[in-house]
């Protein structure tokens, strides 16, 4: 490479590095101002096996999404999603309120172009998350089962949103799944991503096929 070559080549670099620092600037802005809990997500999440299912996820009122998901930074918790391979393609930045330990985080979403999605992929931390997203309606709630490939094969999760912590922290844990893990950072995407699956469910697999 030239050395005219190698100059332009740093100064797109800047220009990029910029960019994609005031366009997080406008994305964390707007957290520092949320309030109340209709400005939060608040989730539960459950680890499930997906033989224990009791949904049918091929019914017709099932919506499904594949997603392929890649963090570009952990702390903030900043990702991005092609979903359906190619259909459209978001950018999400989270934040957890410490006071409710991965129940309540804030979320922006904003969909972007193939274009800048390609740009922002190369500053990829940790592995890409490939899953398949089941969102199911069920009792005036949305339940989303999401069962996930590749080097997370095994791992399946059920989540469910509440409008408020309140309605979170009352509804009753079905019998059916293996345990909440809401507040288990090891099962947070953004750790997947990092470390792959966490041994805890590895030594849950190992026990149950023991005792078959």
């Amino acid at each position: 490479m030239t050395k005219k070559n190698d100059n332009a080549y740093r100064a797109a670099l800047i220009i990029e590095s910029i960019i994609i620092g005031l366009l997080l600037v406008l994305i964390l802005t707007p957290l520092l101002f949320k309030k109340t809990d209709n400005e939060f997500e608040i989730e539960r999440k459950w680890l499930i096996q997906e033989k224990d299912i009791p949904y049918d996820l091929s019914g017709s009122n099932v919506q499904i999404y594949d997603i392929a998901q890649t963090y570009i930074n952990f702390s903030p918790e900043i990702r991005i999603r092609d979903v359906n391979n190619g259909s459209y393609y978001v950018l999400t930045i989270k934040t957890d309120d410490p006071a409710f330990k991965g129940l309540k985080r804030t979320e922006q979403e904003y969909h972007i172009t193939e274009e800048d999605y390609l740009s922002i992929l190369s500053k990829k931390e940790g592995s890409t998350i490939h899953k398949t997203r089941y969102s199911i309606p069920n009792n005036g709630r949305i339940i989303e089962i999401d069962i996930f490939h590749d080097q997370l094969e095994g791992l399946a999760y059920m989540e469910i949103e509440f409008p408020s912590t309140e309605a979170a922290n009352s509804f009753d844990t079905p019998d059916w799944v293996i345990q909440d893990i809401t507040t288990d950072m090891s099962y947070k995407n953004k750790n997947l991503a990092k470390y792959g699956i966490p041994d805890s469910f590895k030594n849950y697999l190992m026990e149950r096929n023991n005792n078959e």
